[in-house]
């Protein structure tokens, strides 16, 4: 049955409390993300009680709306409302928080109302809000090189053919230049000049600028010592320097005349957060980031069966509260100083355990609207990789399924922990990407897949029972 998407969006924006209590809206995969400016006047009760509507939860500093993979036409549909005209974009929220603080104050006391975690919320929100945008590209990219990497290694395909040149610099293009990626969304995010925030991610992955780093001479700026690091594929650096420029442009603003402040701030941005960037904040970020990641390795490496298991079991719960995007810049940093990742590998095999427990839970239950369900949910996390489907709507409400699930999957991340599975790439993981899944992470990959596909099935088919769900 086809769902009614206008009446969808008017039940969602009347329980949201009213377009004027909404500050942005964006949508990922499967959520409506809402900035409320009173988040006391939504209705979560009523939200979820809305047919379409799966869950709702308040993370990120985010009134989440869990529809599923149609949220795009939920998304038009609420933009289509009269008033939304008034908020729209992300892009047009970064404005009005940076030009109103009347709204900041109303967020800021609305959050110390609720009690909530201040600094863990923000560290979600501008996560989410930094590398969501660009994550189909970023995705693509890396099924593509996925493929490549299987192309050469059964031998359809050489190196050293233009063919495998031009394919792969499609596919390396978005990772090596990843600093101007987030440059724009992490810009917008903080409130800065966007485009001039690419200038300066520009200016970091430029030739001359890579070339200094294997420089023979001592690099200086004006006689002050430059620590020259790697900026290709690298994230943490720009991401600070978007931070910084965002504080250099309001402080600018004050200071200068605003007849002539939309043709000096730029030009001090560039005189000034470049070479900040080159001397200060590139080496102290590399510090961090690589610190940050050799203590992640620390603890695989000491105790990899602890940590493999917690990991791969608990991914579907950072889901829940969308706490795993916390690890994606750890991830891109990986990239960036390793050359491959260690973290995410340990997760291949949760995808398919939640299809299999959702596709178990379809064989066993004879209610017609749960079938559906849990068929449509099982396919899209099978097919797709979206889970929340198969999360909100059908393994949360029956928790010994979803806990049976969990340690299943724990019993994969063990394995791939134990076996030091690692990838090169960022790459899609379901059903359609296999192929490229064993040319990138190997036997030991496919093998933790297994587990958590036979194993999720087993235990959620015996553990499903239908008459302790039916409530």
């Amino acid at each position: 049955m086809a769902k009614d998407y206008a009446n969808i969006a008017k039940e969602v924006m009347k329980n949201v409390g009213g377009s004027e209590n909404v500050e942005a809206l964006t949508h990922c995969v499967t959520r409506l993300r809402f900035v409320l400016k009173d988040s006391s006047k939504a209705n979560k009760e009523a939200l979820e009680n809305i047919d379409g509507v799966m869950k709702v939860l308040e993370a990120g500093g985010q009134t989440q709306v869990v529809i599923g993979h149609d949220v795009q036409q939920a998304f038009d549909a609420v933009m289509a409302l009269p008033g939304a005209e008034k908020w729209g974009s992300q892009e047009s929220a970064s404005v009005a928080t940076e030009d109103t603080t009347e709204e900041k104050d109303i967020v800021a006391e609305n959050k110390k109302k609720n009690k909530k975690n201040v600094f863990g919320d923000k560290f979600v929100e501008y996560v989410s809000a930094i590398f969501t945008p660009f994550m189909e590209a970023f995705m693509g990219a890396g099924l593509l090189k996925g493929f490549l990497v299987l192309f050469v290694t059964i031998g359809v395909l050489s190196k050293d053919s233009s063919t495998y040149t031009i394919l792969y610099s499609v596919a390396d293009g978005v990772f090596y230049f990843l600093p101007i990626f987030i440059a724009y969304t992490a810009g917008k995010k903080f409130g800065a000049k966007p485009f001039v925030t690419m200038a300066i991610a520009a200016a970091m992955v430029y030739p001359s600028i890579v070339d200094l780093k294997s420089a023979e001479t001592a690099v200086t700026f004006m006689g002050i010592p430059v620590h020259m690091i790697s900026y290709t594929s690298s994230v943490l650096p720009i991401i600070a320097s978007a931070y910084v420029q965002a504080k250099w442009e309001k402080l600018l603003k004050k200071i200068l005349p605003q007849v002539v402040s939309g043709i000096f701030i730029p030009l001090l941005d560039l005189l000034v957060i470049f070479p900040l960037t080159l001397i200060v904040v590139g080496p102290v970020t590399d510090f961090v980031g690589t610190t940050l990641a050799s203590w992640i390795e620390l603890g695989l490496n000491t105790v990899p069966l602890i940590a493999g298991f917690a990991m791969a079991a608990l991914w579907p719960v950072m889901i829940i509260f969308g706490v795993h995007w916390g690890l994606i810049p750890i991830c891109m940093n990986n990239y960036a100083v390793l050359g491959y990742d260690y973290i995410l590998p340990l997760t291949v095999g949760t995808n398919f355990g939640i299809a299999a427990a959702t596709f178990a839970i379809f064989l066993r239950s004879k209610d017609k609207k749960l079938k559906e369900l849990s068929g449509t949910a099982a396919l899209s996390a099978f097919i797709g990789g979206v889970t929340e489907p198969a999360i909100y709507g059908v393994l949360l409400e029956r928790k010994n399924v979803f806990a049976a699930m969990c340690v299943i999957n724990g019993i994969g991340g063990a394995l791939c922990a134990v076996m030091h599975v690692t990838r090169d790439v960022q790459i899609s993981v379901n059903a359609l990407t296999l192929p490229a899944i064993y040319a990138v992470y190997g036997i030991w990959g496919i093998a933790a897949i297994v587990i958590s596909l036979v194993g999720a099935f087993a235990v959620a088919f015996v553990t499903y029972k239908e008459k302790s769900n039916k409530a």
